[in-house]
């Protein structure tokens, strides 16, 4: 288990720092992300993230943010979240600041051997540079092999699809597949490969990531 995902680990270095460029359409990208999560009771959830974003064209960072969410079981198949989100986006050779409010509601399947999660976001953008947007989000997540008690890193699916409701259009598309390099009760690592449509105007562009998330429950 420890030497394939050693394997794992070191091709997906590999991947993401030279391969990357013979992929690039119109840019590509490093991801980092981290959570930690705090059971409050059986049913409350408190989770605190970061998730920042590497260029690989201008060799810097050009995003990251900071979550406070809280989620609320209200049944087996379905949860409540609220949170608050600060964002610091490098355009114009400067820094921009927001902050973004989410109301979350997320559904629960266990088909067969699989987790599907889906989670329905109403956003509220607020910038010091422009006016505030509103987003209707949907993130779809399918975990495999859930059931399995083999060691081996497991495969997953994710799907994002972001709206703009101000502009009334889709905005960003993402397609993701990874495996969950390991995970116990506690702590976890996830890698990914991530294709992304995003249009800021009304021109879609693509670009390809590579992203490691870590996640920490306490």
């Amino acid at each position: 288990m420890i030497k394939i995902t050693g394997l794992i680990i070191i091709l997906f270095a590999f991947c993401s720092s030279d391969v990357v460029y013979q992929l690039v359409s119109d840019g590509s990208y490093l991801w980092n992300s981290t959570s930690i999560t705090y059971s409050v009771n059986d049913k409350t959830d408190l989770v605190i993230s970061n998730k920042d974003h590497y260029n690989n064209q201008n060799n810097q960072l050009d995003y990251f943010h900071f979550d406070l969410i809280t989620y609320h079981e209200i049944s087996k198949k379905f949860t409540l979240g609220l949170g608050l989100r600060q964002t610091e986006i490098f355009k114009s050779n400067s820094w921009n600041s927001g902050q973004t409010y989410m109301l979350y509601g997320v559904y629960f399947w266990h088909p067969d051997n699989m987790i599907v999660k889906v989670a329905n976001r109403l956003v509220s953008k607020t910038y010091k540079a422009s006016a505030t947007q509103y987003g209707l989000d949907n993130i779809t997540n399918i975990d495999f092999f859930v059931r399995s008690t083999n060691k081996l890193p497991k495969p997953y699916l994710m799907g994002e699809l972001f709206t703009n409701i101000n502009f009334q259009k889709v905005q960003t598309i993402r397609l993701y597949g990874g495996f969950h390099l390991f995970r116990s009760k506690y702590f976890g690592i996830d890698i990914y490969y991530c294709y992304q449509k995003t249009r800021p105007t009304w021109e879609w562009k693509g670009y390809n990531v590579f992203g490691v998330n870590t996640k920490v429950r306490i």
